[in-house]
């Protein structure tokens, strides 16, 4: 028997795609495919919020992410965060209000875009436990590369900046002309260097570098115990296979979070035991 919540749930869930489809059909008869994206994008509308209203009673950006922020952070054990794209802090904060209620622990938040990066060193520079780190994650160590701006939203923030433009950004106009130079850090560098043994959770959102990044022969990554990362390809395509297949001779186990055929992005988790979901 459905009680009223579980009712409530799914009537929000049918409400909420009905109107999300209706306004995609809409935008695409308008504007065109690639203009509908682009304002999607900056509307902040993604087709997650029907899984989140799911899973977390309300609205949140990439709520496949937060679930497994929680139920990694959440173990006894879990005293370590890294967040690889942190953006303005979003899941840096959630982290934290995971974690400061541990004795010790470690966050490391990075974050390359300057503009981004002031947004973030505001948010959390009253918060002991967070290291902020202004560099891009990519193969080589203390590089400047060059650092594509992407597209802002209403609220003045870029959400799509990247090293390596993907197909995915460059068809829904998630970039913009601006190209500036950054400083360069390898993963398993950062690690080292933060001085963690082991790592209990790794967000990577990296954009276009993390294709490079994850199927380096090089890579170290025997200190991180789970990842999620979100893949800027279709699932099935030849790049997701072998992002995929370069975690499993890593030692972890994979998860595609319910990967959509049609999407050119999808959620992958890997993790080393107990599949936090």
């Amino acid at each position: 028997m459905m009680n009223m919540r579980e009712a409530a749930v799914k009537a929000w869930i049918g409400i909420w795609y009905v109107v999300y489809v209706v306004l995609r059909v809409l935008l695409r008869l308008l504007i065109g495919k690639r203009r509908r994206n682009w304002v999607l994008n900056l509307l902040g509308i993604y087709r997650d919020r029907e899984f989140s209203a799911k899973y977390s009673g309300f609205l949140r950006y990439e709520p496949r992410v937060y679930r497994v922020i929680k139920n990694v952070l959440s173990k006894k054990n879990s005293r370590s965060f890294v967040d690889l794209g942190a953006f303005i802090g979003l899941h840096t904060i959630y982290a934290y209000r995971i974690l400061r209620r541990k004795k010790d622990f470690t966050i490391i938040a990075v974050e390359p875009n300057p503009h981004n990066y002031q947004i973030l060193l505001e948010a959390t520079r009253n918060i002991a436990g967070i290291r902020l780190v202004g560099e891009a994650i990519f193969i080589k160590d203390n590089e400047k590369v060059e650092f594509y701006l992407g597209s802002r939203g209403p609220n003045g923030l870029s959400m799509s900046s990247k090293i390596i433009p993907s197909g995915y950004h460059v068809s829904g106009w998630f970039l913009t002309s601006e190209v500036i130079k950054v400083r360069s850090v390898r993963l398993d560098t950062l690690i080292r260097r933060s001085g963690l043994d082991k790592v209990n959770l790794v967000k990577m959102d990296i954009e276009g570098a993390k294709y490079q990044v994850l199927t380096d022969p090089s890579l170290d990554l025997t200190r991180i115990d789970n990842l999620v990362v979100e893949v800027h390809y279709r699932y099935g395509s030849r790049e997701s296979w072998e992002i995929m297949r370069a975690l499993a001779r890593h030692g972890f186990k994979i998860v595609p979070l319910y990967p959509d055929p049609n999407s050119n992005s999808f959620y992958l988790l890997a993790c080393r035991s107990e599949i936090p979901w």
